[in-house]
């Protein structure tokens, strides 16, 4: 084969193991950048802003624990993004997927991708996506055809969350969780993958519009020692 063609073949398979320059920032950096400000788009959000989102509030967290913080795997990232979507697509909400048998499990949707991890664990969360209190009135408009959620004593409008916002959140409430806590702030893990799907039908319901989201975790295997 032409040295020049593998040349070309091996530059477009780094490209392609190569993160997005969003995963390669510290978390600071990250979220002072504008596009992070933005409000959510839920018609059409920014997926892969999301989802880079997401892995900087991981590691925000992790940073401010003290602990080193995870780097992105491409492999990690694919399981949990097919798992997210599939949550969405078929509109459950948990770690098992019984619409897919080879990707029923963490263990089997991530060795789907790879085979390099000795450990993994996962964390999933179902958020809404507008900043409201607990409490909140609902009402439809008939000239956009679409539901809006408001406070119920002044009618003010509730909007949207940020897409740092968002992610922070997220990170939040499984900080707040014990077993969710462990795995996020776990020292033994050193990959990640986070990814998030909004509701595909936004201010078409009476609940508010949500995302399920994904952390896969990964410790890779201990080598094998030789025997003597």
């Amino acid at each position: 084969m032409n040295w020049w063609i593998v040349l070309q073949m091996a530059q477009w398979v780094a490209q392609v193991d190569s993160p997005p320059a969003g995963y390669l920032l510290r978390d600071d950096v990250f979220f002072a950048q504008s596009p992070c400000q933005q409000r959510l788009a839920l018609d059409k959000p920014d997926t892969l802003l999301l989802d880079i989102a997401l892995f900087q509030a991981t590691n925000e967290a992790r940073r401010q624990a003290g602990l080193p913080i995870l780097h992105y795997d491409r492999a990690l990232y694919q399981a949990a993004r097919n798992h997210a979507g599939s949550m969405i697509q078929h509109d459950y909400y948990g770690h098992e997927n019984l619409y897919s048998l080879s990707e029923l499990t963490l263990t089997k949707r991530v060795q789907l991708q790879t085979k390099k991890f000795g450990r993994m664990a996962e964390n999933i969360g179902q958020y809404q996506t507008i900043v409201t209190p607990e409490w909140f009135g609902v009402r439809f408009n008939a000239r956009t055809h679409r539901y809006e959620y408001i406070d119920s004593e002044t009618r003010q409008l509730f909007e949207p969350h940020t897409y740092a916002s968002y992610a922070r959140y997220a990170v939040v409430q499984w900080l707040n969780s014990p077993h969710h806590r462990a795995n996020l702030l776990n020292p033994s893990y050193t990959r990640v993958g986070c990814a998030v799907q909004l509701s595909r039908a936004p201010f078409q319901e009476r609940r508010a519009p949500f995302g399920r989201l994904v952390q896969n975790f990964g410790a890779l295997q201990e080598p094998t020692q030789a025997s003597r």
